[in-house]
């Protein structure tokens, strides 16, 4: 179905009556077919019907059971009311005779009380087929029933046995009832289809092979990637199990033991592959396997395109402890320890947060010290696959695996020689790593992939994370005696939130850089509680914003500016904020001096909370504004 027109709807209707007023109330929601018949002429209908073209199937009662069974398109239902019921023997009232009313499968409501309203009697009988409905009209008819009500079928044959047949004909309301859930049918059917072409575009977009199999072994899903692979077509392997279509695969072990098989190398005829094979449980039963493919081509190309962006990288250190700006003391001694750990040979552990400068300390301190005239070898540990990290760090011999070089490749350990290796989020090493790491660092030795040769290096390793490697040691996330070989000369870089006054000094630098001077005091004004999640980066980023912005929109104040981006200023932490202790200074004076300080230290906390609002803080403390600028104005 297109998905800007209407659905179309089939309508098998046993009587006319329900054709007019399905018709009326079709438009603007369906395209409305109308076929004729009732129980099998119903299902032969349905059988015919091009269950690409229909999306769904309308009709009544019994007819409609029958019509499930004869096709694969949506059937629903219109179900009888106790309105259509009470419509259809109002004529009827007050009659002596026994009326009784025949219902498909299932006893309808409130009988009792339609007869009581008309002052009748009504006996419902409920059948489930077609022969179970003669036999109940020949029981009837013995006991001298001579008015039955119900659907087409039903009145049809009474009047063969020479009873009067009073057709239950379905409202409005039952109709429009059917139609919204037709039209549910609908929507759930095109979003089903929508996901599926959305998965179905995923598939043939990833590069990686991908097989899915069900708990039968059966492949349901086979994508482009794992076509070209295995050089067979999605319609020859579908539901064949896979062991017939494909060898080696090991899929239906990992089915039976439910214990996934991660990067594994699977020997084809001709070439090698990476393969994962992971088990999919519902619940505790394994009910399928979804396995990924890497031919060796692909490896290649990717091994290219990292390398490839490290060598235009260089390897070289472009900054220097002059760069590393600060106005502050505490900044100042974490830059004096630094110089000092750069005039060692001794391993560098860098902590702190993502903008705070990390690798412009480990370039400064390369280029302080006495490996300066050798290479600054840089590698985030993040951003390389694990399967590639390896070969990365150390190299492997000439055909040593599929795809290698014939003359092997270096590692970026061997290439750091006489310099220093920079690893940068070093907590994300895998753990298979982090054991050759600590032999480099106890042995200064390596040995390619493939190799057989010990290389010797001399190489010194500065890492840095913004995870705590002692938690992770602790955890078991990271060896702990490769922690404590990496920890000999820990640095600790601090946020720019604890570094009071490098943002007046870092903002005027980066204003006058830009020529902007003169929005040096609105910037500080109004970022005067922000806490720099993204630190100096972000800084940095924000000026420069600012200060483009500033130019081409000269009658917004920065406040406009950050508003028309998007940028949400004051967000206040209050959770964090309601944790910060307040501390007793006792070398205040006399107890007056010392409650005085605790006042103060309180006071400006609430305002820094309520963003300077006196009159909110006043408020929390239950204290008057006047009481409040006393208070603060006390020495």
């Amino acid at each position: 179905m297109p998905l800007n027109s209407l659905p179309n709807l089939a309508l098998i209707t046993p009587y006319p009556g329900l054709e007019e007023i399905v018709i009326e109330h079709c438009t603007g929601l369906f395209n409305c077919h109308v076929y004729h018949g009732s129980l099998e002429q119903a299902a032969n209908i349905a059988r015919n019907l091009d269950d690409d073209y229909y999306d769904v199937i309308l009709s009544r009662g019994g007819t409609a059971e029958y019509i499930k069974r004869a096709t694969t398109i949506p059937v629903v239902c219109v179900l009888t009311s106790a309105s259509d019921l009470l419509k259809s023997l109002l004529s009827f009232s007050n009659t002596p005779q026994r009326i009784a009313f025949f219902n498909y499968k299932v006893t309808l409501p409130d009988v009792a009380l339609i007869a009581i309203a008309l002052k009748i009697s009504i006996d419902e009988f409920v059948f489930t087929s077609e022969p179970d409905m003669k036999n109940k009209l020949k029981y009837c008819a013995s006991k001298n029933y001579k008015i039955i009500t119900g659907g087409f079928p039903v009145t049809a044959s009474a009047r063969l046995s020479a009873m009067q047949g009073v057709l239950v004909e379905n409202g409005v309301e039952s109709v429009n009832s059917a139609l919204r859930e037709a039209l549910a049918i609908v929507e759930t059917s095109k979003r089903k289809f929508q996901d599926m072409a959305r998965l179905e575009i995923i598939l043939s977009s990833i590069t990686e092979g991908i097989i899915v199999t069900n708990e039968n072994n059966a492949i349901q899903v086979f994508n482009k990637a794992a076509q070209a692979i295995f050089g067979l077509s999605e319609k020859a392997v579908i539901g064949k199990p896979v062991d017939t279509v494909i060898k080696n695969t090991r899929i239906n072990q990992v089915l039976q033991t439910g214990a996934p098989e991660v990067r594994e190398l699977q020997e084809l005829e001709n070439t090698s592959i990476i393969t994962s094979r992971v088990p999919i449980f519902m619940g505790t039963r394994c009910i399928g396997v979804v396995c990924s493919f890497t031919d060796t081509p692909q490896i290649q190309k990717v091994e290219r395109i990292i390398r490839g962006k490290m060598v235009k990288k260089g390897f070289n250190a472009r900054y220097t402890f002059d760069h590393i700006l600060t106005a502050t003391d505490q900044m100042k001694a974490v830059k004096k320890l630094a110089e000092v750990y750069a005039t060692t040979q001794s391993p560098v552990m860098i902590y702190g947060e993502s903008g705070t400068g990390k690798e412009l300390f480990a370039q400064s301190i390369h280029n302080h010290s006495n490996r300066r005239g050798g290479p600054f070898v840089a590698i985030n540990c993040a951003a390389i696959p694990e399967n590639l990290l390896e070969s990365e760090l150390f190299g492997y011999e000439g055909g040593s695996f599929t795809g290698a070089r014939r003359e092997g490749k270096a590692g970026l350990i061997e290439l750091a020689h006489q310099g220093t290796l920079f690893l940068d989020e070093i907590g994300e090493l895998p753990l298979s790593i982090q054991s050759r790491l600590l032999r480099v660092l106890q042995e200064y030795e390596i040995m390619r992939i493939g190799g057989k040769d010990i290389i010797p290096v001399d190489v010194r390793i500065v890492g840095a994370t913004n995870r705590t490697l002692e938690t992770l040691s602790r955890e078991g996330a990271f060896r702990s005696d490769l922690y404590y070989r990496l920890n000999v000369l820990p640095l600790t870089v601090p946020p720019l939130r604890e570094r009071a006054g490098d943002v007046r000094y870092l903002a005027g630098k980066l204003f006058a850089e830009m020529h902007a001077e003169h929005l040096i005091t609105q910037f500080l004004d109004l970022f005067a509680l922000y806490h720099w999640p993204g630190n100096v980066r972000e800084l940095r980023f924000m000026i420069e914003r600012l200060g483009l912005l500033s130019a081409s929109f000269p009658r917004y104040s920065l406040h406009e500016i950050l508003t028309l981006t998007g940028f949400t200023l004051f967000t206040v932490d209050k959770t964090r904020c309601e944790r910060e202790p307040v501390f007793v200074n006792l070398n205040k004076g006399q107890l007056k001096e010392i409650i005085r300080d605790v006042e103060r230290q309180v006071i400006t906390f609430y305002l820094n909370l309520y963003h300077q609002d006196q009159q909110q803080v006043s408020a929390r403390l239950g204290i008057s504004k006047m009481s409040l600028w006393r208070k603060l104005k006390q020495d």
